[in-house]
Parts: structure tokens; C-alpha cells; sequence
């Protein structure tokens, strides 16, 4: 799936990653009437270039089990070249103690499947963050 932008200046990207469609059309359809601008991939790899080629992204969204390239990976990757970036993980198969481990290590996730009002809380409190929050 090729990226989705949409043509509004000044206003925080969210670059959206999971490897279904239906999911990322779900977050996309939450989260592109709140002054966001939107890029959408189902493809890790690209996501991965796009992060290291545009630093108008501000925040990841990404599912944490995806094929190919996992969200944990695609984020331990982005971080190697922008260790600031921020990101919301989201998640339909993570055990309580993977989400734990993740909370604790200062992550924003969500469990899918989630409410409109928890997705864009976790956008929200991911985007506010001071850069670095998650390294403890």
C-alpha cells in the first residue's frame, strides 16, 4: 500500500503501520478529522524508510506483530537514527506481561481491539511527551 499524505501544514504526522488494511483504514478513519496529518503503510520496511528519510514524522503508530519486520523491530530500528521518536504500539496478541514489560519501559500501547476515545488518548499523551520519556 503506497502512503497516504494529507495536505495540511503545520500539523503533527503520524506515520500508521500495521499489516492490515482493515486496521489501518480503522485508524486512519479515528484519527484524520483531528488535525493530523497521515501517512499509512502496510509495509515495515518502507515505514523504516520513511522514518529515516522525512523527520516531518512526528509519531509511530505501529501494530507490535506484524510479518516480515515486527512493530518492536521497526521501532528499535527508527530509534537507532531518531532516538527521540515517539510511538504509540498497538497490539492484538501481546500477553499482560508483554504489555507490562512495554508500560515499563515507558511505551504507549493499546489492546486492540480498542475504543476511538483510547486510540486518540494514546495519540495524544504520545505526542505531549517530552522526547526520551521511554529511556529510563
Amino acid at each position: 500500500m503506497c502512503p497516504i499524505h494529507a495536505a495540511q501544514k503545520n500539523l503533527a504526522t503520524l506515520l500508521i503501520v500495521d499489516d492490515e488494511d482493515g486496521v489501518l483504514h480503522a485508524i486512519r478513519q479515528t484519527l484524520e478529522n483531528l488535525d493530523y496529518r497521515i501517512v499509512a503503510t502496510t509495509d515495515a520496511h518502507y515505514a523504516l524508510q520513511l522514518l529515516e528519510n522525512d523527520s516531518s514524522i512526528d509519531l509511530l503508530i505501529t501494530d507490535l506483530f506484524m510479518p516480515a519486520m515486527d512493530g518492536a523491530t521497526l521501532l528499535d530500528r527508527s530509534r537507532q537514527f531518531r532516538p527521540d521518536l515517539r510511538c504509540v504500539l498497538t497490539t492484538g496478541a501481546a500477553s499482560e506481561q508483554q504489555l507490562r514489560r512495554w508500560r515499563a519501559r515507558g511505551e504507549v500501547i493499546v489492546s486492540k481491539p480498542w475504543l476511538d476515545e483510547e486510540l486518540v488518548d494514546a495519540v495524544r499523551k504520545a505526542l505531549v511527551r517530552s522526547p526520551g520519556d521511554w529511556r529510563r
